[in-house]
């Protein structure tokens, strides 16, 4: 496919300073001398945001493999236009986010993937999620066929195999319980650029009410062996062994950001976790934190709060033990769920004392409670106020504009609630 590009139809697309002199004085060139240019000529990165721009979906958030599912809907589309587009997309785009909840289904796919040409692009997996996960030696007392549906530890590590240098994001969700064998931590460990890790329990369990704990050497070990970690996120029972500063000590990964549903992970096991990974966390945040009593939480508070920066949690109450604490370096203050913009008129006193710079809260939440919203919830260093998982095109009330202007703090809408992204 041949096209006379010019350079002022990608201003939009490229940030400043993306597009070189050089390559801007090329395209004027050949657009001049009538020359036709391949789109696909121009420079990776170029064609890279055109083409995340075409493919982008409608919804700003929900889940990686969900907004996939449109991803590929489109590409199957676009793939349709030349042979050179198909195998760009394929290679960049197609398999960009992967998630399997069945054998059968992964096993087909490992297949298809090796009966392809070498000659041919390689498939790239940046995500990859796996559900309905059991990897232990024995197996549940339910049925063959369903046992025969569950992915165990070789189709996991046949898939890791596959994507081994291309896997930035690995979301396992367990049946029933956390364990892994060794060979699959070191098909883990063997990811050159794994960065966020994901444990949970799957939505379908075995209905076997006779499973096993997760024994603390297993999550200890599959720590150790992922180096290259900076997130973390569990939603499933976990633990480490009892003598946490040894464990740091013995190699676990620089982790920067923690994320816990508290109603899953024992508060004991919780501190321990902490205490390992206090050298390097930034953030911690906390979510699903039902009908636990935020007392149980403050020895983790209580170790964290001289160098934590990034705060997450899913209602005000859990933060009025703690605020007497200090956090000294705490800089970004998020809240994902109930919100009492109340409290925060109340409690601001000690909130100033925080030094927060950015305060974050879900538009939903906010959106319903401005009768109390005033220009002294504003802390004298608050730099930006930032309303989490809007819809396209959203804008604040102007009850918060006016207040963000008057104060010249920056309102931000974004539309997730990723806490490396707001950090």
């Amino acid at each position: 496919m041949s096209i006379c590009l010019n350079p002022d139809d990608f201003t939009a697309i490229a940030q400043p300073g993306t597009l070189s002199s050089f390559f801007r004085g090329s395209l004027e060139e050949a657009c001049n001398q009538d020359r036709m240019l391949k789109f696909l000529d121009l420079p990776e990165e170029i064609i890279g945001r055109v083409f995340s721009h075409l493919i982008t979906p409608p919804l700003p958030w929900g889940h990686s493999a969900f907004r996939q599912t449109l991803v590929a809907c489109t590409i199957g589309r676009l793939r349709l236009v030349c042979r050179a587009w198909a195998d760009w997309l394929y290679e960049h785009h197609l398999y960009r986010v992967l998630s399997f909840e069945n054998a059968s289904r992964a096993l087909a796919f490992i297949d298809l993937l090796g009966r392809r040409s070498n000659m041919l692009p390689r498939a790239k997996c940046q995500y990859l999620e796996v559900d309905y996960l059991w990897t232990d030696e024995d197996p549940p007392q339910i049925s063959q066929l369903t046992q025969n549906e569950m992915i165990g530890s070789v189709i996991l590590e046949s898939l890791l195999g596959i994507f081994s240098d291309t896997i930035i994001t690995l979301d396992l969700k367990f049946v029933d319980f956390f364990t892994l064998p060794s060979q699959t931590i070191q098909a883990i460990g063997r990811l050159k650029n794994l960065q966020n890790l994901r444990l949970d329990i799957s939505q379908w369990p075995s209905g076997d009410s006779a499973f096993m704990e997760a024994h603390p050497a297993c999550f200890d070990s599959l720590l150790t062996a992922a180096r290259g970690l900076k997130s973390l996120q569990l939603a499933l029972p976990v633990s480490l062994p009892r003598q946490p500063d040894l464990t740091a000590a013995a190699g676990i990964p620089a982790i920067t950001h923690l994320k816990v549903d508290v109603d899953c992970v024992d508060p004991a096991a919780l501190l321990d976790i902490a205490i390992a990974l206090k050298p390097s966390l930034k953030s911690l945040s906390l979510g699903n934190c039902g009908e636990i009593d935020v007392k149980l939480l403050l020895p983790v508070f209580e170790t964290l709060n001289q160098t934590l920066q990034g705060l997450f949690v899913t209602t005000t109450s859990y933060l009025t033990p703690i605020l007497s604490l200090g956090f000294p370096n705490l800089r970004v203050l998020a809240i994902h769920g109930a919100f009492d913009s109340n409290f925060l008129r109340l409690n601001w006193t000690m909130f100033c004392q925080l030094s927060i710079e950015a305060f974050a809260i879900t538009y939903v939440k906010m959106k319903n409670s401005p009768e109390y919203f005033t220009l002294d919830m504003f802390s004298p260093l608050l730099k930006e106020w930032i309303f989490m998982k809007t819809p396209p095109g959203y804008s604040p009330p102007p009850i918060y504009l006016n207040a963000c202007e008057a104060r010249h703090v920056k309102c931000i809408s974004v539309g997730h609630e990723e806490v490396s992204l707001i950090m």
